[in-house]
This record gives structure tokens, C-alpha cells and sequence, in this order.
């Protein structure tokens, strides 16, 4: 007997709805078949095209669809058609169609605010927006973003295959100020597979960015923005001011002084905010909070850094997570920061030049440095002469920690401790005394008495000039 067709049937037969009743464009659809003489190894649909190229095959008897909505339009009647297929390669000459009355939905995006910059921001800028449809991902035809200028500045990103999050990097040349391009990179990894730029960027201003997006039908969102200012680079050192308190401007200008008197004029970035009542400080909230990929590239723009604190629990604990990179590319590091008493397992110990700090016996109090005490230099400025930059202290100092250099670190400079006793009196501390130190690789130096409190000689821009001009080879900004 010649082969039966098979026939297919749809679950649902007719559908009405009108208005803002209509169905989304994602929908899902079930069918079935059947066979007189023999058996259905598959079904073929098409949606609106019925043309016999058009066909798609499934083995599948339900499945989710996107509707296509005719671009420009808000609705429309989508056409769906299904056939069975039987074991002979019949097909249903009839199939089951269905006329689906769908509306489209607009797509939405939003800034996700853990992946914006703080509010100054220097060469590196990331953002992360997520993307959303109530039709389903599958019918967002892509997004864009546009700095400052809405008009003509939008620049289409591609979309992580199957992602609803999207981050990128803006990257600008921020040595002068004016108009500039940035370059995209995407995503974490910092990729540059692709060429993209986004124009209009204004260096030494505040910056507008703005992210859309749009589906198939040609729907856009509403826009999300986030503003930052782009702060220009004008120097090759970075001052960190991380001294928290009513000293932190004095303290900061102090140091400035210094550096400005060896011919280096840093740009500064003030990272003071929180505190360490509870413990280690969070880091802080100046810097971006994507820390890799903008913190480290950011750092990475200069070849030295100068960092202040009045506290060892402050930002300086996050160096070797947001400095890698710096270090990597030969940067150099001055650190001025009084020791405390803390655990010899601190992370820090990882970073600074230090095997370990004095510790009191029973019956002693403090550590103590007396008023007009010599800060000696223990290092060569060349290969016969030991440095003439004596230190002194202004003032009488407590709460003070002697330091034991590191294994391999070299000794620049010592003092006199001394030990108070519970009972008041005071005692000669005959042990490790450094409180400078270089470390092995020559990359960082290390101060544990605030500069301020060891001017008694007036000399203390001799010793920027011999340890970091000399040493660690700071560049000068000025002739």
C-alpha cells in the first residue's frame, strides 16, 4: 500500500487577543503527530516564510520561540507553522498553523553600581550594565553606550554570548587636557579583540556616560548615566595621601614641600576616607571599585609612587593586590608610615622590608624616642661614603616600634629606643633599632617615623634627595 502522510496537530488551535492583551513575542509552543502506517521522526516549522527553504528541522515537540516583530512596529500577527515528518520522509501536506497576536516589550539596561567609577577618576574609567527584556535576551539586537554626547557619540558593544552583564574599560591619554578618544577594551580580562573608540571625552572635566539598548523590533530603552571627572596626569609620581585626620592637609603639604624642593611636583590622590576602629580599614572609596582591572592599570601609569598614613591598618594593606602591576613594570615606591604594634603574621609583612618589630617584656610600657635624638644614616651614597644626612627628632615620641630589616633588605637608617616601664622609668633598648629600610628587589623604602617629627635638622630634603632621587630613582618633574 503506498506511505500514509502523517498529520500534526498544535496544542492550541486559535488564540484572540487584542490590545494590551496580546502575548509577548517569547512564547512557547507544543505540537504533536501521528502516523496511520508508521511512525513521526521529527517535525519542520516555519515562522511567517513558509517558502520551502525556510523549513527548520526538530525532533523536539515543544519549544520557545522569539517572535519577530516587524521593526518599527510595536505589534503584530506572526505566522507559525508546524508539519510532521514520518519514517518514509512523508511530510504532513496541511501541518497546523497558528496566527500568534503578539506586542513587544521594551528592553531595559542599568549601571550596575559596584562597576562605576568614584567621582574623580584619572586615565582608566570601567563600567558594568546589566541588559534585560521581557521578551527574552534572545531578542536584544544590541546596546551601545556615548560619552557626553547622546546625539551622535552612541558606539555599539558587543553583548558575552548568552550574558546579560557587560563591562567595559575606557582607556584615555590623559597627559593634556582637552578633547580626547578613548579606546574600549572589554571586559575584566582587558581584551583588545576588537577595535572600537569612544569619542568626545574631555580631559580636566567632568564626563557624562550614558548606555542603552535595543531589540529586534527597534525598541530602545531608556538611558542610564553615571558622571566622573577625568583628572588630568601631570607628573610621573603619584602622591597617596592616607593620613586620615585634622593632620592629613598639613601632613600632605609637608611632604609636597619636600618633594617640590628635589624638583618633582606629584599628582596627588587623597585615599583618607574610613577608619580602623574595627580593624583593617576597607579600602578606600577614591579609588575605583573595580580594582583590576582600573586600579592597577591607573597605578600603572606612573613609574613612582609616594605614600603617606598615620596608620599601618590603612590602605597599605591592599598593596599587593592593587600594585602588582606596578611593580611589574619597574615602578618604585617610597612609604612613610608609623609602625604599630600587630601580628607577625600581617599580610603587610609580605610587602614591607620588615622580618620583625620589638616586642616588650613584663613590666615595660612603650617604646619611646627622647626629644633631639640622632636618626642615623647606615648606608653609602656611593661606594666609600656613608651619607652626611643625619635626622634628629623635633619632639619626644611614643607608642613607637623598632624594626628588625628583612632578610636581604638593606639598612638605611636607626635610632636610639628607648623602653618605658610600667613604674615610669626608662630603659635602653639594646636590639634591632631600624627605621629605614630598602628592600631586596630596591624597589620600595620603607620610613616608620613620620617625616615631620625628624626635622630637627632641617636637612630632610637632603634625605628625599639621596633616597629617592639617588635610590630609587624618582624622576624629577622640573629641571
Amino acid at each position: 500500500m503506498e506511505n500514509q502522510a502523517p498529520k500534526t496537530f498544535l496544542t492550541v488551535e486559535k488564540i484572540n487577543r487584542e490590545g494590551e492583551f496580546r502575548l509577548s513575542s517569547q512564547i512557547n509552543i507544543s505540537w504533536w503527530g501521528n502516523d496511520s502506517d508508521g511512525y513521526i521522526i521529527g517535525y519542520e516549522y516555519a515562522i511567517n516564510d513558509t517558502s520551502e527553504g525556510a523549513w527548520k528541522f526538530t525532533t523536539k515537540t515543544d519549544s520557545t520561540f522569539i517572535l519577530p516583530i516587524t521593526p518599527g512596529n510595536s505589534q503584530d500577527d506572526v505566522l507559525f507553522k508546524i508539519r510532521a515528518v514520518d519514517n518514509d520522509n512523508a511530510k504532513d501536506p496541511v501541518g497546523a498553523r497558528l496566527i500568534y497576536p503578539i506586542v513587544n516589550s521594551d528592553p531595559t539596561v542599568s549601571l550596575n553600581l559596584n562597576e562605576t567609577p568614584p567621582d574623580t577618576l584619572f586615565s582608566v574609567a570601567s563600567f558594568g550594565w546589566t541588559i534585560s527584556d521581557p521578551d527574552g535576551l534572545g531578542n536584544i539586537q544590541s546596546t551601545e553606550v556615548a560619552v557626553n554626547d547622546t546625539i551622535n557619540g552612541w558606539v555599539p558593544i558587543p553583548i558575552p554570548s548568552g550574558d546579560d552583564r557587560v563591562f567595559i574599560n575606557l582607556e584615555v591619554d590623559n597627559s593634556t587636557t582637552g578633547i580626547k578618544t578613548a579606546e574600549v577594551f572589554l571586559g575584566r580580562s582587558y581584551s583588545t579583540s576588537v577595535d572600537i573608540a569612544v569619542s568626545g571625552l574631555e580631559v580636566g572635566a567632568l564626563n557624562t556616560f550614558y548606555v542603552r539598548t535595543t531589540d529586534a523590533a527597534g525598541a530602545v530603552s531608556e538611558m542610564d548615566s553615571v558622571s566622573w571627572f577625568i583628572k588630568q596626569r601631570t607628573s610621573n609620581t603619584l602622591f597617596l595621601n592616607d593620613y586620615s585626620g585634622n593632620n592629613s592637609l598639613p601632613s600632605q603639604s609637608f611632604h609636597l614641600n619636600l618633594l617640590q624642593q628635589n624638583g618633582i611636583n606629584p599628582d596627588v590622590w587623597i585615599i583618607n576616607d574610613g577608619d580602623v576602629t574595627q580593624g583593617k580599614v576597607s579600602i578606600s572609596e577614591a579609588f575605583p571599585k573595580t580594582l583590576d582591572p582600573t586600579l592597577t592599570r591607573t597605578l600603572d601609569d606612573w613609574d613612582n609612587i609616594y605614600w603617606i598614613s598615620n596608620d599601618i591598618d590603612r590602605n597599605i594593606t591592599y598593596v599587593l593586590e592593587i600594585g602588582n602591576r606596578f611593580f611589574s613594570n619597574d615602578g618604585k615606591m617610597f612609604v612613610n608610615i608609623p609602625m604599630k604594634s600587630i601580628s607577625q603574621g600581617d599580610e603587610i609583612f609580605n610587602f614591607l622590608p620588615v622580618d620583625s618589630i620589638g616586642v616588650l617584656k613584663s613590666g615595660q610600657a612603650d617604646f619611646q624616642l627622647n626629644g633631639q635624638t640622632d636618626v642615623l644614616p647606615q648606608f653609602k651614597v656611593n661606594s666609600t661614603d656613608t651619607s652626611a644626612v643625619v635626622l634628629k627628632t623635633s619632639r619626644r615620641m611614643t607608642s613607637l616600634y623598632p624594626l628588625k630589616p628583612a632578610s636581604g633588605a638593606t639598612l638605611l637608617y636607626e635610632t636610639d629606643f628607648k623602653v618605658r616601664t610600667v613604674l615610669g622609668t626608662t630603659l635602653d633598648y639594646t636590639k634591632d633599632q631600624a627605621v629605614g629600610i630598602e628592600n631586596a628587589e630596591k624597589n620600595v623604602i620603607y620610613f616608620s617615623l613620620e617625616l615631620p617629627n625628624v626635622d630637627g635638622n632641617g636637612n630632610l630634603a637632603d634625605m628625599i634627595d639621596e633616597l629617592l632621587i639617588g635610590r630609587l630613582n624618582f624622576t624629577k618633574d622640573t629641571p
